[in-house]
């Protein structure tokens, strides 16, 4: 039978050993992944085109007005105008190991407007923005903005705002994955309708998966531990 200084070495010994392998393993300390994308705007109040025409300011396509000609509404005027544009991902370093991991845990989306269109300093009347082509696809639920603004009818007035994707707005981290990987590392955005959008970000972020080296590490060192302590009960 082993001596109480044998049983609190050896117990003292197990313990070092777990909190070694917690301390030093990837996978206790590995970092969330990120990768970031930002859209901007060549003209925060873009120079007018008659509203049958599309207008691109910077990274952003203004499309033509749908009511034109039978309003006196210009594109580029932020009344009654959509905005198309993609985040590009392929730019960022870590784009490749993204993609490889396989998931979306969040998506950050910042958006920064401009808008004249106020009703008693309220507004924009209409303003979403979510995932979309605009060819009738999207993810959903959509972001609503309408109404988040104040300002004086006629003057221009700037505002950023910040939400999270899946955590405020519900939706789905996979099927966020899903449009990143189906557009090439393009991650295609729509805004409507009564606003400029001036700049955009978009940060994804997921949880990195354990490298199999990494977790064979951490069960070889488990099992050791697991067979000293079997020893360990034999001789006690």
């Amino acid at each position: 039978m082993p001596s109480p200084r044998a049983s609190a070495v050896t117990a003292t010994l197990a313990l070092a050993i777990a909190s070694t392998l917690l301390a030093a393993s990837p996978v206790a300390q590995a970092a969330d992944l990120q990768i970031s994308a930002t859209s901007r705007a060549a003209a925060a109040q873009p120079v007018t085109v008659p509203g049958s025409q599309n207008l691109v300011n910077g990274d952003y396509t203004i499309y033509a007005n749908p009511d034109w000609p039978n309003n006196v509404y210009f594109t580029g005027d932020g009344i009654d105008e959509t905005t198309r544009w993609s985040f590009d991902f392929t730019a960022d370093p870590g784009y490749a190991a993204f993609l490889a991991n396989g998931t979306v845990t969040e998506a950050t989306y910042s958006i920064t407007l401009t808008s004249q269109y106020f009703f008693d300093g309220i507004g924009p009347p209409g303003a979403i923005t979510y995932p979309s082509t605009g060819a009738g696809d999207g993810l959903f639920p959509l972001w609503n903005l309408s109404g988040q603004m104040t300002g004086v009818g006629g003057q221009w007035s700037r505002a950023t705002f910040t939400t999270q994707l899946v955590g405020n707005l519900g939706m789905s981290g996979s099927e966020l994955y899903g449009w990143l990987a189906s557009h090439a590392g393009l991650f295609p955005m729509i805004f409507a309708d009564d606003a400029v959008v001036v700049e955009s970000t978009l940060t994804l972020t997921a949880a990195p998966v354990p490298e199999p080296a990494s977790v064979a590490s951490m069960l070889a060192g488990l099992a050791a531990i697991g067979a000293l302590m079997r020893r360990r009960g034999r001789r006690d």
